[in-house]
């Protein structure tokens, strides 16, 4: 990981700073800014999925296809929008859902499911908190989700998504122990704080390429009033749209 090598010269740049300035000064405000750097690299890749700072993420893809994905459902109120519009345009998606709403909504994942899209773990409680849990804590947080995915459509999930695209090394222990693939994404589309779908479907086709996963969400109403001028965008341009599991595969 890229967390222990920054680690070990952090660890080997004190002791050095400390052998060649011992006598110095300014020593402290050296070993300060030292330890200031390592902090601000651990935070950006706690808070940066793509540069697989704690594990390993599947940030993009090798294909000539693209990737659809939407977290945090399901909602009664919008998925089932999605759903529709993905269903009109003949599209399969991947929808990374909250263990605790599909458990209140399993109609919701039965028709995700029916409608022949791929299913991952967004972890059962998606709590502001999560990053703190205990390795343990963790892992039955996220196990709890899979089977209450499991148990609603008979298939294990293998693909999970890091609730806010946050990680630390608690991750990597969760990863090896449930063997689940971390997702990440190429494009990330702000759109749950996004209000105007002109500007979010700029913001997405701007980046959009090959290969390219992008991070929506199915409890976006702008989303919703999007999807379609997207959805247009990716035939007109011949990005395939195809869900995840599918991408790797190639």
């Amino acid at each position: 990981m890229k967390h222990k090598i920054v680690t070990i010269v952090f660890i080997l740049a004190l002791i050095l700073t400390g052998i060649l300035y011992y006598n110095h000064a300014n020593l402290i405000i050296i070993l300060t800014i030292i330890l200031v750097i390592y902090l601000a690299l651990t935070a950006l890749g706690s808070y940066q999925i793509k540069l697989n700072y704690y594990i390993t993420s599947l940030n993009k893809t090798n294909s000539d296809s693209i990737a659809l994905t939407f977290d945090d459902g399901p909602d009664p109120a919008t998925t089932p929008q999605i759903l529709e519009i993905l269903k009109l345009a003949n599209l399969k998606a991947t929808f990374f859902v909250i263990g605790k709403n599909a458990e209140k909504y399993p109609e919701l994942i039965k028709a995700i499911s029916a409608d022949g899209h791929t299913i991952g773990n967004h972890s059962y409680s998606h709590s502001a908190g999560i990053g703190l849990f205990s390795r343990q804590k963790l892992v039955n947080d996220v196990n709890q989700c899979t089977d209450t995915i499991e148990k609603v459509t008979g298939v294990k999930p293998v693909l999970f998504r890091p609730p806010f695209g946050v990680t630390n090394p608690r991750y990597a222990y969760l990863l090896q122990t449930t063997g689940l693939k971390s997702i990440g994404w190429s494009i990330r589309s702000y759109d749950t704080t996004i209000e105007n779908e002109k500007k979010l479907y700029n913001r997405i086709t701007s980046q959009l390429k090959a290969g390219s996963i992008v991070l929506l969400h199915d409890t976006s109403t702008t989303t919703i009033r999007m999807l379609p001028a997207l959805i247009n965008y990716c035939n007109q341009n011949n990005l395939p749209v195809k869900p995840i599991n599918e991408l790797t595969e190639q």
